[in-house]
């Protein structure tokens, strides 16, 4: 039996930031397919009912969402040996230092603020490429700080 094809799970209650990060990585890898989540409750809710052959290849994880916030989730899972391999990315619209280090703090391998324009959204996208092709093992990844 062969695995599902890798996915990225998307957790965001922004529709329009859920949108342009599909259609940015659709321009660039038109297979790159998604699982959308609006809150934190559906991502525990699902990564807990998910097949170990059928986890995301890569998370990204708004910070601010309606419930529950980013490192919250990512503080429910974060001992979870399964998900461990999985590479996290914590989004927002804010780069307040305090979330930032929540998000660290409670697993993210990194946080990024919300691009505000196309440049810096196929910036983003780029990087979060590099993620999806090679996991956690890319340690040579340059952030771009």
């Amino acid at each position: 039996m062969t695995s599902p094809k890798p996915y990225i799970l998307v957790a965001d209650d922004d529709p329009d930031d859920r949108e342009m990060l599909a259609e940015r990585f659709q321009r660039s890898d038109p297979h790159v397919r998604f699982r959308w989540m609006t809150n934190g409750y559906e991502v525990l809710d699902y990564l807990r009912s998910c097949p170990n052959d059928d986890l995301p290849r890569l998370m990204v994880i708004d910070y601010k969402m309606p419930g529950m916030t980013g490192a919250e989730v990512l503080q429910c899972i974060q001992h979870e040996e399964r998900f461990r391999v999985i590479p996290k990315v914590v989004w927002s619209t804010s780069d307040n230092q305090e979330y930032i280090d929540k998000a660290l703090n409670s697993g993210a391998d990194n946080y990024f603020a919300k691009p505000a324009d196309m440049a810096s959204f196929d910036k983003l996208v780029g990087l979060l490429s590099k993620l999806l092709r090679f996991g956690k093992r890319k340690t040579d990844i340059d952030w771009g700080g």
